[in-house]
């Protein structure tokens, strides 16, 4: 995850190619480098945990994942998009994961029954 963000920051090119997209430009580009602050984000939240302990922490980086899945199921299921099914099965078994983790490593917050 921190890798495809740095990648934004550097080599933009780079990583709209591992996502299977065409680098905009203009505009477009500055939205697209939106993607780099998810996987920042997820990123950041899953080192926090690891230091942390703290569930929340899990959570916070698992739902980007599992919502970037949800949402190119979605793509695919209603808009027409080719479905990535190598990308959707990482994205689920990370946020899966970092579920698991949040219930095996978390700590500092009761876990919900």
């Amino acid at each position: 995850m921190g890798g495809n963000a740095a990648l934004w920051l550097v080599v933009p090119e780079r990583a709209a190619k591992l996502l299977e997209m065409p680098l905009l430009t203009g505009a477009a580009l500055s939205s697209q480098m939106d993607i780099g602050a998810l996987f920042l984000g997820a990123a950041t939240f899953a080192v926090l945990a690891l230091i942390t302990r703290e569930r929340p922490w899990f959570i916070a980086a698992a739902v980007p994942i599992l919502g970037a899945a949800a949402l190119r199921t979605n793509a695919f299921l209603f808009h027409g998009a080719a479905f990535l099914a190598d990308m959707v099965a990482i994205e689920i078994v990370m946020g899966s994961i970092l579920i698991i983790a949040s219930r095996v490593l978390g700590h500092g917050y009761p876990a919900r029954p």
